[in-house]
């Protein structure tokens, strides 16, 4: 699997469920088979090729362990979003899938022996009908288990690729400050833009060149001020990309007094991301200010520097004012981050 493109890998993976393999076994089962002429004991040998057939059959079942990363190097940023989607034993369920698979493989190989050695055509297809019988035992018991997969790939399945060597921007902030524009605006993302609050709801992500070097830029769904607790299943991946993706974080600031969410939420959600991501140079940038009036933004910048060190950049994501110097700050970034990785 190629790094960093897990959800690539898993876009084409199948999930069975019982019925379904039920359904097939039965399939391969009363299916007829055309054997060579010159092959002996015909009517055995139907038997014995039925076997293997359903040990294909069930094979494919367990495809999906040749796409799932192994949980011991599992990217701590899949393991977090897999847990708020209820997966949290990930490792135990990607266990019990390996060692079911080799159960599988333990029945195959005794009841091949039994239908090769097998005296009579009744005597193979008990045997037949007996390595069916208990695989299908196997795949009940594992049935619940592919089920919480299904949800684990698919949560999975809507994550951008990432690329964990090159400099990551995550874009935060509470909804409608115009995260979405302004990832469009500086990058090859071309995210959708509602007036509607928490239109994005999942991590999206695009890609700038700054000095050859090679920026992923990603857009998250809005957070609300209010306990981490309290937070819902979108709020929570905007915080994980925050802690395991972002480099660098961006945080906008919507400073229209028309605005979904007061500037006094909005800086004490700033305060909340400063205070549990210290570690990460961020950038408070004001969006919006060609609805907005001087007095206003001054007033603003005011309150903003109260909490944060540095005059917040004053841009306007969807007139492209002000983009040039936050794409410095970025280019900054990138130079410091490739220094470090090269000592």
């Amino acid at each position: 699997m190629e790094e960093g493109c897990l959800s690539k890998a898993l876009r084409n993976v199948r999930i069975w469920d019982y019925a379904e393999v039920r359904e097939a076994l039965m399939s391969v089962y009363s299916e007829p088979v055309t054997l060579a002429k010159k092959v002996r004991k015909k009517n055995l040998m139907k038997y014995l090729v039925r076997v293997d057939k359903t040990y294909e059959t069930l094979n494919k079942v367990f495809e999906v362990l040749n796409a799932l990363p192994n949980p011991d190097t599992l990217n701590p940023f899949y393991a977090e979003l897999l847990a708020i989607s209820g997966i949290t034993d990930y490792k135990t369920l990607y266990a019990r899938l390996r060692g079911f698979k080799k159960v599988i493989r333990k029945l195959w190989r005794y009841y091949r022996i039994r239908v090769r050695l097998a005296l009579t055509t009744e005597e193979a297809k008990k045997d037949l009908r007996e390595f069916i019988g208990r695989s299908l035992s196997v795949i009940r018991r594992l049935n619940k288990d592919l089920k919480k997969l299904e949800v684990a790939i698919n949560e999975l399945r809507k994550l951008p690729c990432i690329d964990f060597n090159n400099l990551k921007v995550v874009v935060s902030g509470m909804p409608q400050v115009g995260k979405s524009t302004l990832v469009g605006r500086i990058s090859s993302s071309k995210p959708e833009v509602s007036p509607f609050p928490f239109t994005t709801k999942n991590i999206i992500s695009g890609h700038l060149q700054i000095d050859h070097m090679r920026v992923q830029v990603f857009d998250t769904p809005g957070i609300l001020d209010r306990p981490i607790s309290e937070l819902n299943e979108i709020e929570k991946r905007a915080l994980v990309a925050i802690k395991f993706l972002a480099d660098a974080l961006i945080y906008l600031i919507d400073p229209r007094p028309s605005g979904y969410y007061t500037i006094e939420q909005q800086i004490d959600l700033l305060q909340m991301i400063k205070t549990m991501f210290s570690d990460k140079p961020i950038l408070v940038a004001i969006n919006k200010i060609d609805e907005t009036s001087e007095e206003r933004l001054a007033e603003v910048s005011k309150l903003v520097k109260e909490v944060y060190d540095g005059e917040p950049y004053k841009i306007s994501a969807l007139k492209g004012i002000g983009i040039d110097s936050l794409l410095e700050w970025i280019k900054d970034r990138s130079h410091e981050f490739y220094k470090m990785r090269s000592l």
